[in-house]
């Protein structure tokens, strides 16, 4: 039993026709819909990043070593290891300042490459006493017994097996999991002091020497402040400042906020890029769907013979057109997804921003986005030639 020929049947046998002209057609909407997808992840990515480098921070001022607020913020936004210390009695003098409601101090320790990650990674000491950022990130709630014993936190991005990391020939339980932030916490060990200790005993046992001035006992690297509500953070850090010599005081929300304009400025590029390409593509289709319409005069005089109408042969190069964009579009979905979602701990690392990838329904969404667009911007570039095509009498040379 033969198949009624509709419209749409008609429309991909037109395209199947000239695969060449067709595989140029598909190229130019793949590459529009790949560079859009991308861009959407990315962009969503970068904004989760900060979103959740915001709530992890928890803290309203950092207090490091003057001339090392780059380093520390290398740390926080990509876990690039670093160390910088200042002495231990500075935690207690800024827990003393008026306004200052709770300090906690974290001691940086030199980069390892152990069998833990297949990137270099910090450990960080800490207080579990003190400390009000790290266990609150935690997967599973950390008694009260046990910390302070062997209380060990492994990064979102750090790899473990059976829950041991080792370092120097010793295991090291992992006491939980810290949710993903998407910053430099995700590739991060947080050790309590006395386990931190041990590490580095460890290390200097076996002739590994760890850069550092100091010992856990005597030094921090920097101290995380949360102020008492009502206390004002410009003159809190000016207290701070002047109780602490040689220290100097990052406050949290400016640390934030001029991310966030790094981020934006940062993402002003791929936007324009994409909205460039989306204009050359639909411009591109526009000319080349004219042509097509131009060269294929005598098909469409036999159709409107047979009795097609104007609305018939509108919808025939619609038709054509929406088919190119969502074959086109699907296949740009598969390289961008290819290109940026198994790679997406990489790009972080490169652009040196927090970068929390987007979640499944969030992904699909902008893929059904990018082909609901790119399929409009086809049958946008082919209005104009169906209109004039469909208004034409029929024509034989």
């Amino acid at each position: 039993m033969e198949k009624a020929l509709t419209t749409g049947r008609l429309a991909l046998q037109n395209i199947r026709r000239k695969p060449f002209r067709t595989a140029a057609l598909l190229a130019v909407t793949a590459l529009a819909s790949a560079a859009l997808f991308a861009s959407l992840i990315i962009t969503s990515s970068l904004r989760g990043g900060i979103s959740g480098l915001k709530e992890r921070l928890g803290a309203d001022m950092m207090v490091v070593p003057e001339g090392h607020e780059v380093q520390m913020e290398s740390i926080l936004l990509s876990g690039e290891p670093n160390y910088f210390y200042m002495d231990k009695n500075a935690e207690d003098v800024v827990r003393s300042v008026p306004g200052v409601k709770q300090a906690s101090g974290q001691f940086f320790l030199t980069s390892l490459s152990e069998s833990c990650c297949d990137f270099p990674i910090q450990i960080i000491g800490f207080d579990p006493g003190t400390d009000f950022i790290v266990q609150a990130w935690a997967r599973r709630t950390v008694s009260a017994r046990q910390q302070g014993d062997g209380t060990l936190f492994a990064g979102n991005n750090i790899t473990t097996e059976r829950g041991i990391v080792r370092f120097f020939d010793q295991d090291h339980a992992i006491t939980s999991k810290l949710s993903k932030s998407g910053c430099g916490m995700d590739n991060a060990i947080y050790a309590d002091l006395d386990t931190l200790q041990h590490i580095v005993d460890d290390a200097r046992g076996k002739g590994f020497a760890f850069i550092t001035d100091g010992n856990t006992r005597t030094k921090v690297s920097a101290v995380f402040v949360k102020l008492e509500e009502g206390a004002k953070p410009d003159s809190t850090a000016l207290r701070i400042k002047a109780a602490v010599p040689g220290a100097q005081v990052i406050s949290g929300s400016a640390f934030i906020a001029n991310l966030s304009g790094r981020i934006n400025g940062f993402l002003l590029f791929p936007r324009v890029l994409c909205a460039l390409i989306l204009i050359i593509a639909a411009f591109t289709l526009g000319i080349v769907f004219s042509l097509i319409a131009n060269e294929r005069v005598r098909e469409y005089s036999v159709l409107r013979v047979l009795g097609a109408d104007s609305g018939t042969l509108r919808e025939l190069i619609l038709s054509e057109a929406a088919a190119i964009g969502v074959i086109g579009s699907a296949a740009g979905l598969f390289v961008a997804a290819l290109a940026v979602l198994p790679y997406n701990v990489l790009i972080s690392e490169r652009i040196g921003l927090p970068f929390s990838l987007s979640g499944p329904l969030e992904i699909a969404l902008f893929a059904l986005l990018s082909v609901a667009v790119t399929m409009i911007a086809c049958v946008l570039a082919a209005l104009y030639s169906a209109v004039k095509i469909s208004g034409q009498e029929a024509i034989f040379k």
